[in-house]
């Protein structure tokens, strides 16, 4: 029964005082042991799971780290419940590895990456082969250092609605031309692609987006960006391509896992980040779901 055990669940219950007297069997100490170990795993996976509790987990955790200070050699049943209150970190690991899937390409994003970026949306890049047939190239999927919005455009922004953010061309400009954490994520999902594919179709957009912003092609500059693409590297269905706009305005491109390139330079990572979510991108619903994502992240 709830009243007899010997923890009391309220913290600001009295405490119950300890027993005058110990067991004298070697058999009825084990027993006992036994039960508390068993009550007090009970109790802390109750507390664990249960949000509604977290006053009562606290006080748990901090009773049972006094009673272990103040006893040299701790019984092994005091830890019962606090070993079981590491619950929460692993459903939160677990919450943290759900994936969000591109419909149509069914291709699957985590929604977390590197640990502090958020998904703030997917799309799928198609191109035309023969009329109007077009084939799916790449899904892709936008994530942003949460930290990093807010500390950039909180003042700005923190008071307007999502739609109002969403249907913003001031708010997606900022975040393609501000210093803001974003990583790219490419997926390749025709197998056919090959890596002199890719170079050749950045030369051409990225060539154009530089001329766009910058009023002339900037040669030099498009020559570093696609000799990162290199002929030795191999494309599959399933290799994944990484564009990261790291502090100072400094791109890092990964091919799987393998870093292939840092060129620092702001007009480069706006002339890339535009392509997906600027005034012409690659996929509209993909954009908009995209602001969707970025503006709750930032209203939350």
């Amino acid at each position: 029964m709830a009243s007899s055990l010997p923890l009391p669940l309220n913290p600001h219950s009295p405490s119950i005082p300890p027993h005058s007297s110990t067991p004298t069997s070697s058999t009825s100490s084990s027993c006992i042991k036994c039960l508390a170990v068993s009550l007090g795993v009970g109790i802390g996976v109750s507390l664990a799971v249960a949000p509604q509790l977290a006053e009562q987990r606290s006080w748990v955790a901090q009773s049972l780290r006094d009673v272990c200070t103040q006893k040299r050699r701790a019984d092994s049943y005091f830890w019962g419940p606090l070993a079981s209150l590491s619950l929460p970190t692993d459903i939160a690991r677990k919450e943290k590895t759900e994936t969000i899937v591109e419909p149509n390409t069914g291709v699957s994003f985590p929604s977390v990456l590197d640990e502090t970026k958020q998904l703030a949306g997917v799309g799928v890049r198609k191109t035309s082969i023969v009329g109007p047939k077009s084939i799916r190239v790449y899904a892709f999927g936008l994530y942003v250092d949460e930290n990093s919005l807010k500390e950039n455009f909180v003042d700005k922004y923190g008071k307007m609605s999502v739609t109002e953010l969403k249907d913003s061309k001031e708010f997606y400009e900022d975040v393609i031309g501000n210093d803001l954490n974003l990583t790219l994520r490419l997926e390749i999902v025709y197998g056919k692609l090959s890596i002199g594919s890719v170079r050749s179709a950045f030369e051409v957009l990225i060539g154009s987006q530089l001329r766009r912003f910058n009023g002339s092609q900037n040669k030099e500059l498009l020559q570093r960006f696609t000799s990162q693409f290199k002929d030795e590297y191999k494309l599959s269905r399933g290799t994944k391509i990484h564009f990261t706009r790291l502090p100072g305005y400094v791109l890092q491109t990964k091919i799987g896992e393998q870093e292939v390139g840092l060129i620092q330079s702001p007009l480069l990572c706006r002339s890339l980040f535009d392509l997906y979510i600027g005034d012409y991108p690659f996929d509209k619903q993909a954009k908009e779901k995209i602001g969707v994502g970025l503006a709750s992240l930032l209203t939350q």
